[in-house]
């Protein structure tokens, strides 16, 4: 399908490709992975004709279209329907052409045979390309990635980038070109939209060339793996996984070749050393000179530095971490969240999930006080506080400052390599952490942002799409990193991965309402297909008595439930209120001692004729710090008692 031939391509001294040879089968899916800078999108170019070739060729088999998602964002005055469905140019062409030509009175009158086969041809095409149910299908496509059939009149310049950038991928994936290119497809989508994109792949009868940084994405589709590093492109047969393991066995076995040359080399070169000056071993001299001028060196992997480093814990806090009460939220006429409450307990690690529109991104952001709520209270707990991370937080960054003044503006109390270590873990290295955040592309403005978070994290952590920027490398470095957090965290994530190695519990936003699953991501994934398949089994027809048998001992069972349910909360409820309470009252003393503290940290109280003051404060302050003391000893037994409620409930 396509072949590519001693690619070579270089950027001044930097050279991208270096005889870099590949070879796509008709219908097969390939994932192309490399650390950034590496050249992936560059070599996508190269394919798709937009970016000239220092040498070597790619060859398409005769007559095959590659697609390429295009990254520029689209300002047409067209309808996202139109874009979607007229954007192909082969297609509009013919589509144009077979209209004129059926218009063409004159040629139908005078040469019509020559018109029945020329109009027969273009008709022909037209229903190659699906010309009839183009709509149709346009449709689907925009309603699998997230579209409202509301939307699909509206005109493009309504809509954000990463709304166009969804409609140019439907664009793409109507035209079924022969081999698609795709680079990093899920960024702008949902994860209902992510496993739609996935299903539809998996079927794709055409080649694909795949970027991710999804690994769960990457598995599901591809079965080859092809490794673009320093110049040189290797595949490997398999999924993502298999191409780790694989990978590290050649790199293991290429260390032992580069070993075992080097000695060789080092007895040729102590032979050149010795007899270098003796004539009658001046040809054999010359001759392993020569020999060591030819001999092809292995090169060994270049493996990137490991970040060892364990990010700051948060302060504790109360068990209760956040809370809605009676919350509204409306855009104009439309009606969010009403009445809407929920509870955010200490260790919650949550993944945000539902439809498109459902409310994910409005429950978060009044969540992070970015977003007024119409009505009811947003209360934060005891010594509580929380950071937001969203694409406009970037543009809070000082643009006069280099990267790494931007974190040291947070990171002040780290050590030096410490600071280095988290930028490194976000790619800034070497003089990157230099430059002025004036100059940083959005990716890099994002990163950053997402480091100086992390550098001094709060206590509640608010994420949306933190993976969108980063390598698999690095995003992997994040989840560990947020795996070892021990605040509560609310992220919204289309990569499936990502949230299996950082979440708790999945809260499904649905009608206003929260429904909550316990476990990770593939464990709420499971929960859903078991509903799916009790919904079915009910909407079945009857099986006569034994159903009703059935029915009967499930009724039975729900209510025992329902009635341990109640038990639970009976002996939950004044517990919490009785931790609320400790709560407010360790709120209380806390700021009494900051304000004790404040009044000792004036100079007059230590003047002589202060005495008195100074010792009563003394006295205040020791008395708030075994106040405290005995709170915080009341606070740790309440909250052990109701997790141990509350695992139970589990």
């Amino acid at each position: 399908m396509i072949y590519l031939q001693n690619l070579k391509k270089q950027f001044g001294k930097k050279i991208i490709f270096h005889d870099v040879n590949f070879h796509l089968r008709p219908g097969e899916k390939v994932g192309l992975v490399g650390d950034n800078g590496m050249g992936k999108t560059t070599l996508f170019k190269v394919i798709a004709g937009q970016e000239p070739l220092d040498g070597g060729q790619v060859i398409l088999k005769k007559g095959a279209r590659a697609g390429w998602l295009a990254q520029e964002i689209i300002t047409s005055g067209e309808s996202i329907l139109e874009r979607v469905v007229t954007g192909d140019g082969h297609f509009s062409a013919v589509s144009k052409e077979m209209e004129r030509v059926r218009l063409d009175e004159e040629m139908h009158r005078e040469r019509p045979e020559a018109w029945a086969r020329r109009y027969g041809e273009l008709q022909h095409e037209f229903e190659r390309l699906g010309g009839y149910e183009r709509e149709a299908r346009a449709k689907s496509i925009l309603t699998g990635l997230g579209f409202k059939a509301g939307q699909w009149e509206k005109p493009l310049e309504e809509f954000s980038g990463g709304w166009r950038m969804r409609v140019e991928l439907a664009r793409l994936l109507l035209e079924e070109p022969d081999v698609l290119l795709l680079d990093e497809p899920t960024n702008h989508l949902d994860l209902k939209s992510v496993v739609w994109l996935e299903a539809f792949l998996k079927s794709y009868e055409g080649g694909l060339i795949l970027i991710s940084h999804d690994r769960r994405f990457l598995n599901n589709i591809v079965s080859r793996i092809a490794e673009l590093d320093r110049g040189a492109l290797t595949a490997y047969t398999g999924d993502y996984d298999v191409f780790e393991r694989q990978k590290q066995e050649r790199e293991i076995q290429l260390e032992a070749e580069a070993k075992n040359q080097q000695r060789r080399i080092d007895e040729v070169e102590r032979f050149i050393e010795r007899f270098r000056a003796k004539n009658t071993k001046a040809t054999q001299v010359q001759s392993r000179i020569k020999m060591l001028d030819k001999m092809d060196r292995v090169e060994t992997a270049t493996r990137a530095k490991a970040v060892h480093f364990r990010f700051p814990q948060p302060a504790r806090t109360g068990r209760m971490v956040m809370e809605l009460n009676a919350v509204d939220k409306s855009y104009g006429p439309v009606t969010v969240y009403k009445n809407f409450s929920m509870r955010l307990e200490r260790g919650s690690k949550v993944a945000l999930v539902g439809e498109n529109g459902a409310g994910k991104s409005t429950l978060l952001k009044l969540m992070a006080g970015t977003l007024a709520a119409d009505g009811g209270e947003v209360r934060l707990g005891a010594n509580v506080t929380r950071a937001y991370y969203a694409q406009h937080h970037s543009e809070s960054l000082n643009p006069a400052h280099s990267v790494y003044e931007s974190l040291e503006e947070v990171a002040g109390h780290l050590l030096r390599t410490a600071k280095h270590n988290i930028l490194g873990a976000f790619l800034f290295s070497g003089d990157d952490v230099n430059k002025k955040v004036s100059v940083l592309s959005g990716g890099e403005r994002s990163r950053l942002a997402l480091a100086r978070m992390l550098a001094s994290p709060a206590s509640l952590l608010l994420l949306d799409e933190p993976t969108n920027h980063l390598d698999m490398r690095t995003s992997e470095f994040l989840a560990a990193a947020l795996a070892d957090y021990e605040g509560a965290l609310c992220t919204i994530s289309h990569d499936r991965y990502f949230l299996d190695n950082i979440i708790n519990r999945v809260w499904e936003v649905q009608g206003g309402r929260l429904v909550e699953y316990l476990g990770n991501y593939s464990e709420y994934e499971e929960a859903k297909a078991r509903e799916a398949a009790a919904l079915a089994a009910d909407a079945a027809p009857g099986d006569g008595p034994d159903k009703g048998v059935q029915a009967k001992e499930d009724r039975e069972r729900k209510r025992r439930e329902a009635q341990e349910r109640n038990e639970r909360h009976r002996k939950l409820k004044p517990l919490k209120a009785e931790l609320e309470k400790v709560e407010q009252d360790l709120e209380r003393v806390m700021a009494d001692k900051a304000a004790s503290e404040m009044e000792l940290a004036d100079p007059a109280i230590h003047q002589a004729g202060e005495k008195g003051r100074l010792l009563k404060t003394l006295e205040r302050q020791k008395q708030l710090a075994d106040e405290e003391n005995r709170l915080m000893n009341e606070w740790d037994r309440l909250s052990e008692t109701l997790d141990e409620l509350s695992r139970q409930e589990a």
